[in-house]
């Protein structure tokens, strides 16, 4: 534990205008709490120096402003033999300000593959997503800022990575973000503050600790203004990335039909404009960005595909697949496999994992709608079968079922799973799509309309 003692005398202008920075900083933050009806604030306090300041100074501030209150959250991640203490420590911090504490005990994943560092902080996380409050309120500071970017231009970043950490994020804010780490430390000399140190911070086996130890005392020796100047270069990235962002969604909205993005309009782009709003896409669809080699090869293909192919471009960990079919680009997830079921008249049939079929009388005297079913007849849900054939009108003999559904745009990888109606084992209808002539309602009846609802919430159809 840490135990600062307090200087006699006065402040020097620069010690003062440390502890000015920390406390406009924590007041900056709150002027946007009133703005945006923050009602609770919750500081994740693990111990350390950083986010004891933090308490401590919203904690003052939180005398002095009636509309929001403050509370502490603290995450034992149960890594290190001191984990205990740091938590009776916090506890001990907000009893002595007078502050609601809880804490937390995770379970960090060694196994997940990830890194240790890693899977401790999707652990932390995921502890703090789980809070009641408005805003959680993190002590990353302007070093933290600065180290953050140096870790991403090592790791080969663009400019999101290079934007680093952002002030803002959903509910998670950083008052300190362009604060110094030496007028964090003054503040804490200055209010006799008391923390505690993470014996992991010397471990050099991890690549923030090897920077921080190592390279960053040389850094800064040999450019003084390297934390100040890094953490704007940091706010600068962060400014690149929201234009290419917006000039994302300006070409997403060029290229699409309908929300569909077309490969041919994609192609018609500048390469690196091209790459921008693919990432943005899949962005968009909730998928991870793959790395800069994967979307050269992708568009790489993109480029060598004639627009009636079909093609998958990749997958990600929960099965959704990025494929192209007729110049059109679409994230499909996986449609669960089922067995036969029988229709005895319900108005919705479960197909498992893949859905329900949902049967309804026509608003309409529609000619294309199913008719009712005859007292007599057998009725089931099936998938396609090798020769399936239908019969689309009087004059016609039987079609192929793939030709069908080829010229109604159903994409291959659904053809095999798309739910057919059978009556005495004939093709009655193909849910959604058409009904056979022979099935067709009767003139001056209602008819009854046949529709699939896939659990995955779409189905390709261009």
């Amino acid at each position: 534990m840490n135990v600062p003692m307090r200087e006699s005398g006065s402040h020097s202008a620069a010690t003062k205008k440390l502890l000015v920075a920390v406390t406009r900083a924590a007041a900056d933050a709150a002027g946007g709490w009133e703005k945006t009806g923050v009602t609770k604030v919750c500081v994740a306090l693990s111990g350390g120096v950083d986010s004891v300041v933090l308490l401590h100074v919203l904690s003052e501030l939180a005398k002095q402003q009636s509309f929001w209150t403050l509370s502490a959250h603290h995450v034992h991640h149960g890594l290190s033999a001191n984990a205990d203490a740091w938590e009776a420590h916090c506890a001990s911090v907000c009893d002595a300000l007078a502050i609601p504490f809880a804490s937390t005990r995770v379970n960090v994943d060694r196994n997940a593959g990830i890194g240790l560092e890693a899977a401790a902080r999707e652990a932390r996380y995921h502890a703090l997503d789980a809070l009641d409050t408005d805003v959680v309120a993190l002590a990353h500071h302007a070093r933290d800022h600065a180290e953050t970017v140096l870790l991403q231009l090592l790791r080969g970043s663009g400019p999101a990575g290079l934007a680093a950490m952002p002030r803002r994020a959903g509910r998670y804010e950083r008052p300190f973000l362009n604060t110094p780490r030496s007028a964090i430390e003054a503040y804490a000399f200055e209010h006799a503050l008391t923390w505690m140190d993470d014996e992991s911070n010397l471990d050099a086996r991890f690549s923030r600790n090897r920077l921080r130890l190592k390279v960053w005392p040389a850094l800064v020796n040999a450019f003084p203004s390297a934390e100040t100047t890094l953490s704007r270069a940091a706010t600068l990235q962060a400014e690149a990335t929201v234009l290419l962002a917006d000039l994302a969604a300006i070409d997403l909205k060029a290229i699409s039909d309908d929300g569909v993005p077309r490969v041919s309009r994609l192609l018609a782009l500048s390469p690196e404009r091209r790459a921008n709003v693919l990432r943005h896409w899949l962005a968009s669809k909730g998928l991870p960005v793959p790395s800069a080699d994967t979307l050269r090869e992708w568009l790489k293909q993109l480029a060598s595909t004639n627009q009636t192919q079909a093609i998958q471009l990749g997958f990600a960990k929960d099965g959704a697949r990025v494929r192209v079919y007729r110049d059109q680009l679409s994230v499909e997830r996986p449609i669960g496999d089922w067995r036969a079921v029988p229709w005895t008249g319900e108005s919705g049939v479960a197909l498992g994992a893949a859905g329900t079929v949902c049967f309804s009388e026509a608003l309409d005297i529609v000619t294309t709608s199913l008719r009712q079913p005859v007292a007599g007849e057998r009725w089931l849900i099936r998938k396609r079968l090798p020769g399936d054939r239908v019969k689309l009108s009087a004059s016609s003999g039987h079609v192929s079922l793939k030709n069908v559904m080829q010229n109604a745009g159903v994409a291959p990888w659904h053809r095999d799973v798309w739910p057919l109606l059978i009556c005495n084992n004939q093709i009655a209808a193909i849910a959604g799509l058409l009904t056979a002539y022979d099935y067709k309602v009767r003139a001056g009846e209602r008819g009854l309309t046949c529709e699939w609802k896939p659990a995955c919430g779409q189905v390709w159809r261009s």
